[in-house]
C-alpha cells in the first residue's frame, strides 16, 4: 500500500474517530484504527464493538492495500508535523511515513487481527434527513439522559417514526425533552419504527455531525433489529441499539397547567445564576408568582450561606404558584429554546413544562423537588 495524504484531512478524519478508540486491556486491537486503500477510497475504521466509526478519506493511492495502525503513535506524528503532505506506505506490516523533512517506521498489525464491522441487512427501508434537522433534534434532547446501569433502557435517545411525525426523546427520570419533526423535515420509506440509541453514540454522532462542512447534506438512516447505521458521503457510524423498551413517557407530560410564566428566557437565567450563589449542596431554588402577578420572584436560602430573592418581570396567568426545582436542570432545559421568550408551565402537584409560546416541537418537562 502507498497513498499520499494532506495533514488536514487525517487530522479530520483522526478528530472524528478518536473517542471511539478503546482501552480495553483484554483487547489491545481496540486501540487501532484500520486504514484500507481499495477500488478508488481510502477508509479509516475504529471500533470498541459497540460503536464503529468508518471516515472516507481523501488523499491519492498510488498502491492499494491494508494494514492496522497504531492510533495513538499515529495522531501524535501527525499532530506534531509542519508539513502538509504526508506519504504512507506498508510493507510487511511496517508502515513507513515520511514528509519532505521527517521520517518514522511504525510496526503496524494485519488487517485480519481487527474486528469485522457488522453491516446493516436492511437496506431497503431508510430515513433520509437534513444534517441541520438531526444535529438540532440531537442537541435539544441529548442533556436530559445519562448512562444507566439500573436502568439501560434510558440511557439513550429514543427515536420513533409515528402518525407521518418523527420524534427524538430523552429522559433520566428527573426531566423529559422531547422534539418532533414535521412530514417536511424528512423522508422515509418505513411505515413506522422505533428505536433506542445509547448516549455515547448519540454524542458521537453529535459530534461528527458538527464537523461537516454544512448542514444541507443529507443523513441516510438505516435500522436492523439490533443496530442503526447513519451514513453521510464523509463518514458512516454504525452502532448497537439498547435492547429494551422505553418508557411510556406520553403521560409525563402535562395536558394542561394550572400557570404559565410568559418571561424573557435570557433574564431568567441570569436571575436563576445570581439567585443560585445561596443554593448550597441542594441547588433548589423557589419559584413563585408575585402578588400582581407582574412578576414572579426566585429565592434560594442555605443555613450556612445565608439567602437572597430577585424579581423577574412576567406575564402570570391562572392560579398563584410556589415550586421548587433543581436550578441546573431549570437552566439546561431553557438553553435548548432558541426563541427570546419561554412559557413555564406549573401545577400546585406533578411536573412543569417549558415551551416556546409559538412552537410546540419542542417540549421540556422537569419534576420539582417540592411543591
Amino acid at each position: 500500500m502507498k497513498l499520499i495524504i494532506l495533514r488536514n484531512n487525517l487530522l479530520r478524519a483522526f478528530g472524528t474517530e478518536e473517542r471511539v478508540i478503546s482501552n480495553n486491556v483484554n483487547l489491545p486491537i481496540l486501540k487501532n484504527i484500520f486504514l484500507e486503500a481499495q477500488e478508488g477510497k481510502i477508509i479509516l475504521t475504529a471500533t470498541d464493538l459497540e460503536l464503529a466509526i468508518q471516515y472516507n478519506l481523501s488523499g491519492k493511492i498510488i498502491e492499494s492495500g491494508s494494514v492496522v495502525m497504531p492510533f495513538f503513535i499515529i495522531n501524535s506524528i501527525i499532530k506534531n508535523l509542519t508539513s502538509e503532505r504526508v506519504n504512507i506506505e506498508e510493507k510487511e506490516k511496517k508502515i513507513f511515513l515520511s514528509t519532505d523533512n521527517y521520517e518514522a517506521v511504525i510496526q503496524g498489525q494485519s488487517p485480519k487481527e481487527f474486528p469485522i464491522i457488522p453491516s446493516i441487512h436492511n437496506n431497503k427501508q431508510f430515513v433520509k434527513i437534513s444534517v441541520a434537522f438531526l444535529k438540532e433534534a440531537l442537541e435539544n434532547v441529548i442533556g436530559a439522559t445519562q448512562y444507566s446501569e439500573i436502568r439501560p433502557e434510558i440511557s439513550g435517545v429514543f427515536v420513533k417514526f409515528f402518525d407521518e411525525k418523527m420524534f427524538f426523546v430523552a429522559t433520566d427520570s428527573f426531566r423529559l425533552a422531547e422534539k418532533s419533526l414535521g412530514k417536511n423535515q424528512f423522508q422515509t420509506s418505513f411505515d413506522n419504527f422505533s428505536a433506542i440509541i445509547p448516549l455515547k453514540t448519540a454524542e458521537e454522532l453529535l459530534r461528527a455531525l458538527s464537523g461537516l462542512d454544512g448542514d444541507d447534506e443529507n443523513v441516510e438512516i438505516f435500522i436492523d433489529l439490533n443496530q442503526i447505521l447513519f451514513k453521510t458521503n464523509v463518514w458512516q457510524i454504525t452502532s448497537r441499539l439498547i435492547d429494551g423498551k422505553f418508557p411510556e413517557y406520553q403521560g409525563v407530560i402535562p395536558k394542561e397547567t394550572k400557570t404559565e410564566v410568559t418571561l424573557n428566557k435570557q433574564e431568567f437565567i441570569n436571575a436563576i445564576k445570581l439567585t443560585s450563589t445561596f443554593a448550597g449542596r441542594t441547588q433548589d431554588v423557589s419559584i413563585k408568582s408575585g402578588e400582581n402577578r407582574k412578576y414572579i420572584e426566585l429565592t434560594s436560602s442555605d443555613s450556612s450561606l445565608g439567602e437572597n430573592k430577585y424579581q423577574v418581570l412576567s406575564k402570570v396567568k391562572g392560579e398563584k404558584v410556589s415550586v421548587t426545582f433543581n436550578w441546573r436542570y431549570l437552566i439546561e432545559g431553557l438553553k435548548i429554546y432558541k426563541s427570546e421568550e419561554i412559557v413555564l408551565g406549573a401545577n400546585l402537584t406533578g411536573p412543569a413544562v417549558i415551551k416556546n409560546p409559538n412552537d410546540n416541537s419542542l417540549i421540556y418537562v422537569l419534576m420539582p423537588i417540592k411543591n
